[in-house]
C-alpha cells in the first residue's frame, strides 16, 4: 500500500500545474503578508503624527502663555501673572507628556501606555453605585459599558503578563472592537478605523487571518490542487483507472490510497500555507506571544431575553489555546469539505466547477446557523469566541459540538465516496 501511495504522490508532483498552483498561491500568501504590512506601518505613522501633533500644540500653546506671562509681568498684572503661569506650566508638562508616551510608543515600552490607559479607563469601566460614566467614539457614539470592561481587563492582562498589542489607530485608549457595539453610518466608519487592529508579528498575523476565514478558503484551494486523484484519471483523455482495474488490486485499497493521497496533499498544503507567513512575519518582527489574550463571550444568563452590556460577562484564553483549537477545527473542517469535494468530482470532472460548487454551498450553509448544520462551524474564530452563540442566541452552537457533528458528517460523506467508488468500479 505504501508502494501505491509514492506511486500516486510521483503522479501528483510530475503535474506542472501542481506546482504552478503552489507558487501561485506562495506569492499571494506573502503579497497579502506585505500588503497588510504597509497598512500596518500607514497606522504607526499616524499614531506617530497624532502625538506629534498634540506635542507641538502644547509646546505652542506653553509658548504663547509665557509670552502672555512677560507681557502680564510688564503691566504688574498679578491676576493674569498666576494664571498665565500655571497655563504654561500646564501646557508644558502636556507636550513632555505625550513626547513620553511617543518614545515609549516607538521603543515598544507598553507598560508606560498601559498604565496611562486603564487609569483613564477604570472609573468608565467600573464607575461607583449610583454614577453613569460612560465613553464616546470620535463619531458620537456611546460605547457600551461591556466593551469598557473588556478593554480595561484586556490591557490589564497584557500589563500583568507584559504581552505586546496589536498596532491600532489611536493615542489615547485601544479600545477592543466587541460583538455588543450596534453603530452605524460614520459612527460606524470612524469606530472601525479607530478599532482595526494590525499584527506583524508571526503568530498575532496567523491570528488575524483565522479570523479572516482563511482557513476554509486554503483548505478549498488544497482540494482543487491535489483532491482529483481519482476524478483525473476518468477524462476523456486519461484513462488510468482502467490500469488499475486490470491489476490485482484491492478496491478498498485503491480508494485508501488515492483518498488519502489527496487529504494528506492538503494536510500539507495548509501547513504550507500557514508557515510561510508564520516564518516570514517572525523573521521580519518576532514571533509574538502566546499569552495574548482571546476574548470569550460568555452570553447572557438563561433567563435573559436580550443581551446585557452592564452585567453579561466574559473571559479571556490565551492565543496558545486558541491556536490549539483551531488545529483540531482544521483537522475535522478539512475532512468535511474534501470528503465533499471528492465525492462531487466522482460525478463531475472539471475541478474549477467542483470548487464553485463547494465554495457556494459552504457560503450558504454558513448563512444557516444551526447546532447541526457543520457549516455553521466554518467561521472557527466566531465559534471559539462564542459570538456566533451571541448572534444566533442559541448556546447550543460550541466548540465541542461543532468538533462532533464536523468529524460525523464528515466520515459520512467518506463512506459515500468508497460506496459511490465502489459502484464506478463495478
Amino acid at each position: 500500500m505504501m508502494k501505491m501511495f509514492l506511486f500516486e504522490w510521483k503522479k501528483i508532483l510530475k503535474k506542472k500545474t501542481t506546482w504552478l498552483l503552489l507558487i501561485l498561491s506562495l506569492a499571494a500568501t506573502i503579497g497579502i503578508y506585505f500588503f497588510h504590512l504597509s497598512l500596518a506601518n500607514n497606522v504607526e505613522n499616524k499614531v506617530i503624527n497624532q502625538y506629534d501633533f498634540l506635542i507641538n500644540l502644547y509646546s505652542q500653546d506653553a509658548e504663547d502663555s509665557r509670552l502672555a506671562k512677560e507681557k502680564a509681568i510688564k503691566e504688574e498684572d498679578e491676576d493674569l501673572i498666576e494664571e498665565m503661569t500655571a497655563d504654561e506650566e500646564y501646557y508644558r508638562a502636556s507636550s513632555e507628556k505625550y513626547q513620553s508616551f511617543k518614545e515609549s510608543y516607538q521603543s515598544g515600552e507598553w507598560e508606560v501606555l498601559y498604565q496611562e490607559e486603564l487609569s483613564k479607563l477604570e472609573y468608565i469601566a467600573y464607575p461607583p453605585p449610583g454614577e453613569d460614566a460612560s465613553g464616546v467614539t470620535e463619531g458620537g457614539g456611546e460605547i457600551t459599558n461591556f466593551t469598557q470592561r473588556a478593554t480595561y481587563e484586556e490591557r490589564k492582562y497584557m500589563l500583568d503578563h507584559k504581552v505586546d498589542p496589536f498596532i491600532q489607530n489611536s493615542i489615547y485608549t485601544m479600545y477592543l472592537r466587541t460583538a455588543y457595539e450596534d453603530f452605524d453610518g460614520r459612527t460606524l466608519e470612524l469606530w472601525k478605523e479607530e478599532t482595526t487592529r494590525y499584527g506583524k508579528q508571526g503568530m498575532y498575523y496567523i491570528y488575524q487571518l483565522i479570523q479572516s476565514l482563511y482557513v476554509p478558503i486554503i483548505i478549498l484551494l488544497g482540494c482543487f490542487i491535489f483532491g482529483n486523484t481519482l476524478s483525473s484519471e476518468t477524462t476523456k483523455k486519461s484513462h488510468g483507472i482502467r490500469f488499475h482495474q486490470v491489476l490485482p488490486l484491492s478496491q478498498t485499497k485503491l480508494f485508501v490510497t488515492k483518498y488519502l493521497t489527496g487529504y494528506v496533499g492538503i494536510l500539507l498544503f495548509i501547513m504550507v500555507m500557514i508557515g510561510v507567513p508564520l516564518l516570514l512575519g517572525t523573521i521580519m518582527h518576532g514571533f509574538g506571544h502566546l499569552d495574548y489574550p482571546v476574548l470569550v463571550y460568555d452570553g447572557p444568563n438563561s433567563e435573559a431575553t436580550a443581551l446585557n452590556p452592564m452585567e453579561d460577562t466574559f473571559h479571556f484564553i490565551s492565543l496558545q489555546e486558541y491556536l490549539t483549537k483551531t488545529l483540531w477545527f482544521t483537522l475535522v473542517m478539512s475532512l468535511l469539505i474534501y470528503s465533499l469535494y471528492y465525492l462531487v468530482s466522482q460525478f463531475s470532472k472539471e475541478p474549477i466547477f467542483n470548487t464553485i460548487i463547494i465554495g457556494i454551498l459552504c457560503f450558504v450553509g454558513m448563512l444557516i446557523n444551526y447546532p447541526y448544520n457543520p457549516f455553521s462551524y466554518l467561521d472557527i474564530d466566531k465559534v471559539i469566541s462564542h459570538e456566533i452563540q451571541l448572534q444566533t442566541w442559541n448556546t447550543d452552537i460550541t466548540y465541542i459540538t461543532g468538533i462532533m457533528i464536523t468529524l460525523v458528517i464528515g466520515l459520512i460523506f467518506t463512506i459515500g465516496n468508497y460506496i459511490r467508488f465502489r459502484s464506478r468500479i463495478n
